[in-house]
């Protein structure tokens, strides 16, 4: 189940599948660049990992938001 890790809100906008250029660039620094799922949060907008937004291998949602606020949300580029 979706919960948006900036505003804990469940409703989804919409969902994005991304087909990327693989890189070649081991040191690739942007944390978007592996992140193939999407989703919209309804409320705030914000696009959302989709690993951090359904909580994937079973990550609690403090680690979601953690792992949002300090490596996605500051990079918010996509």
């Amino acid at each position: 189940m979706f919960v948006c890790p900036e505003c804990s809100s469940k409703e989804i906008e919409s969902e994005e599948f991304l087909s990327i250029e693989p890189t070649t660039n081991k040191l690739e620094k942007n944390p978007w660049a592996s992140v193939l799922q999407i989703i919209v949060c309804a409320t705030c907008k914000n696009k959302i990992p989709s690993h951090l937004g359904e909580r994937w291998n079973n990550i609690s949602f403090q680690e979601a938001q953690q792992e949002w606020k300090l490596k996605f949300k500051k990079n918010k580029n996509k």
